[in-house]
């Protein structure tokens, strides 16, 4: 059995499901929301069974796993806040035990996405393996900040972890954007990372899915907006073409992806006018849906070959 762990507004998981229901695949969607409100873990040194919505999920039974985009688990609402704060953090313990217990494929381990998920870690890595990587500062120090952007043609600020701002009641997206030493001034308490702005002919989104990767250039540069940070404007504005990576540049992509134990990873690169590429991310879990619409790459089916063993 393959067991989907996500969440009900994935949008990417339902692309996916597509793909699995035509081959008539068995498979599980765990919409991590259900627990433990609405579904029930039982475990014990000679098994143990998640059961909800889905059906019962045995763990003996579990083939595969593609960890996708899990949510926290969701108290009752008439529980106080303290209290459910509590029982969150024991639910999600509970469950994180059940899945360490669970052997099989699995696309991605948890525990090699939070180690993969480090950006500085991840630039030094990737720096090794053989990458150009920016020259990059992380600090929350205002005069280090400075003397670091005064000797760079242009600088960016970038967020090390969280993309998703809360302000106002909402949230807001913190972009990859130009800075001035000025604006350096005032940063903190937070540290924040800061790069030499790299000049491009267009981004690169490669996707490691196994042992092969397929890659896509976005036009970026078309669109005053995207030239810094592609995802300002509307993807779909930008043009999308089939990227065929030079052997060296897909084999370090594999060889990046394979050295956190994982299976899968989207990775950005910029193609720079000297024709060389520029190594910025590794996302362990990111989207991929929009880039086979887009190009026709047969994402979908190579992530599924992948969870089902290659059948």
């Amino acid at each position: 059995m393959l067991v989907l762990v996500t969440n009900r507004d994935d949008l990417t998981a339902d692309w996916l499901v597509l793909e699995l229901e035509a081959r008539g695949a068995p498979f599980v969607r765990l919409n991590t929301e259900d627990y433990p409100t609405r579904a029930a873990l039982t475990w014990t040194l000679e098994g143990a069974t998640l059961s909800g919505p889905a059906g019962d999920i045995g763990g003996a039974e579990i083939d595969a796993v593609w960890w996708r985009r899990p949510l926290a688990p969701h108290m009752p609402a008439q529980l106080p806040e303290p209290e459910a704060r509590w029982a969150a953090s024991e639910a999600a313990a509970a469950l994180d035990g059940f899945w360490r217990t669970i052997g099989g494929r699995w696309v991605n381990r948890p525990a090699s996405n939070a180690q993969a998920g480090n950006k500085l870690e991840q630039l030094a890595r990737a720096q090794r393996i053989g990458f150009d990587v920016p020259p990059t500062l992380v600090t929350n120090d205002p005069d280090a900040a400075r003397e670091f952007a005064a000797v760079q043609a242009e600088v960016v600020c970038k967020a090390l972890h969280e993309g998703a701002v809360p302000h106002d009641g909402g949230l807001g997206a913190f972009r990859t954007s130009r800075v001035s030493g000025g604006e350096l001034a005032a940063i903190g308490p937070e540290p924040c990372l800061i790069q030499t702005l790299v000049p491009k002919r267009y981004d690169v989104r490669v996707t490691v899915i196994g042992d092969a990767s397929w890659s896509c250039s976005i036009d970026s540069q078309a669109e005053p907006e995207a030239r810094v940070d592609w995802r300002v404007p509307p993807t779909a504005d930008l043009r999308h073409t089939v990227e065929d990576l030079p052997a060296d540049i897909a084999r370090r992509c594999v060889d990046l992806t394979h050295s956190y134990g994982l299976r899968y990873a989207a990775i950005d690169l910029a193609r720079r006018p000297d024709g060389g590429f520029t190594f910025f991310e590794l996302n362990p879990n990111g989207q991929w849906a929009w880039v086979e619409q887009r190009t026709e790459l047969p994402l979908r089916a190579r992530l599924a070959d992948e969870l089902l063993g290659g059948t």
